[in-house]
Order: C-alpha cells, then sequence, then structure tokens
C-alpha cells in the first residue's frame, strides 16, 4: 500500500484486507456505495475507533509513581524507566528529581542520590546496579541463614530429648536379658559347632580374658577348651562367639 499511496481506488480494496474480527464486522456492514474515496474511508474508522487510541503520557505520570514497601529496587527501577519511556521529551533533570521522590526515603541508594545526583538516567541507572546487588546480596546472606537455622533446630531437639532420655530414664533390671538374647541373635549362625571350630582353628583365635564368675559358682561339670577351665561349654562360650 506504501507503494501505491496515490492509487486511490487500489488503497481502497486492499485496505479491508487487513481487517479480521469486530473491525472487519464493521466495515461490511457499511451501506452500499458509502466509501467514495479512501480519505472518506479513514476519516470513518478514525470516528469509530478514536477510544482506543493510546494517550501519549506527560511528566505528570511521573509524580504519580511511588515505590512500594518490600519492593526491591531492580523491579522499581525497572517499573520508573518503562514509565519515563513512554513520556516524549522527558527532560533529565526532571526525571531524576521524580525518581528521589518515588523512592522509600532514607536508604543508601536514596542517600547517595541527594549526597551526589547523577548528571543523567544513564549515570543513575549506572549507580543504581551498585545498590542492587549490594541488597541481591544482603537478601540471599539472610535466606541462607534462614535455612541454616530452620536445618538445625530439628537437631538440637532430638539431641535434648536424647540426652534426658538417657540422664532421666534408669534401664530397668529386667532388661537385661532381652538384651543379652539381642545381642546373640545378632551373631552369624554358623554350620558346625564352637567345640569343633575351635578345635580345627585353635591357633588363629586369640587367648580369651579370664572368667570373672567366681570358681565357687561355676558348674564344675561344664569344661570350656578355649579358657581351659570349668563353668560352662565350649559351645556357650561368649569369647568364642
Amino acid at each position: 500500500m506504501a507503494l501505491d499511496d496515490y492509487n486511490d481506488p487500489w488503497m481502497c480494496k486492499v485496505f479491508p484486507t487487513s481487517l479480521t474480527g469486530a473491525t472487519l464486522e464493521c466495515f461490511r456492514n457499511r451501506p452500499h456505495k458509502s466509501i467514495s474515496d479512501y480519505e472518506t474511508l479513514c476519516i470513518m474508522f478514525l470516528a469509530q475507533y478514536c477510544g482506543n487510541k493510546k494517550q501519549k503520557k506527560s511528566i505528570a505520570s511521573l509524580f504519580t509513581i511511588r515505590q512500594k514497601k518490600g519492593e526491591t529496587l531492580q523491579d522499581f527501577l525497572s517499573r520508573f524507566n518503562m514509565e519515563a519511556s513512554e513520556i516524549v521529551d522527558c527532560h533529565p533533570d526532571t526525571a531524576i528529581e521524580t525518581f528521589k521522590l518515588a523512592m522509600i526515603q532514607g536508604t543508601k541508594f536514596h542517600t547517595s542520590l541527594v549526597k551526589y545526583s547523577p548528571s543523567d538516567m544513564q549515570t543513575l541507572n549506572a549507580r543504581a546496579q551498585i545498590y542492587i546487588r549490594l541488597e541481591e546480596n544482603v537478601a540471599h546472606r539472610a535466606q541462607h541463614a534462614t535455612l541454616v537455622t530452620v536445618e538445625n533446630k530439628p537437631r538440637e531437639r532430638g539431641s535434648n530429648s536424647k540426652s534426658q532420655k538417657t540422664q532421666h530414664t534408669p534401664t530397668p533390671i529386667t532388661q537385661e536379658p532381652e538384651k543379652r538374647q539381642r545381642t546373640e541373635e545378632r551373631f552369624t549362625p554358623l554350620r558346625t559347632t564352637l567345640a569343633r571350630l575351635f578345635q580345627e582353628n585353635k591357633l588363629r583365635f586369640a587367648a580369651p580374658q579370664l572368667m570373672k564368675q567366681p570358681l565357687k559358682q561355676r558348674d564344675k561339670s561344664k569344661h570350656c577348651t578355649c579358657h581351659r577351665d570349668y563353668g560352662h561349654t565350649s559351645n556357650d562360650c561368649r569369647s568364642l562367639r
């Protein structure tokens, strides 16, 4: 159409091919032979859709922007730059002053802008990147500290409960046979007797500890070849096991 902008009938014929949906229906509902030239077509469409025209923003729109509580400097800077880019002939000094007013007062970056005002928005954005990195670093450390605290809490509770259980819960005497039975169950089952195993491999066994039971209380009918003493049989010897 740009190549044939002086061909009025051709412009009127080609224009409807770019329409879809409601705009196409609007064109079809026009009375027959109501469009005599391309200028009339343009006037008709402008009158129909002038309400959809995007209004140009003025510098006043920047004064309505405010940094929200909890909003990061990165998000606020992006939002402010997006709004400023839609303003035609936005003076740098005005943009910088409105940025100062929009910021949360008392922050490190706001104090820096008050002390050393930048000459243009490019300098302001470059300086803002430094404070954005500092802000992200502080947030990362705070998140890491929170994770470490959460991970350590269950361990501390577990260790405290275990120590309290050890200190305040005495082991009853009746549990001794159960402990001994559990200990015996942990031994690997053998395919032969301990007595025969000791006789075949006696040189490999270390010398056992002496029996603690007094000699008067021992059963002299039972002899242990490993201890070379009376009191229990070789098959019942705990040292062999």
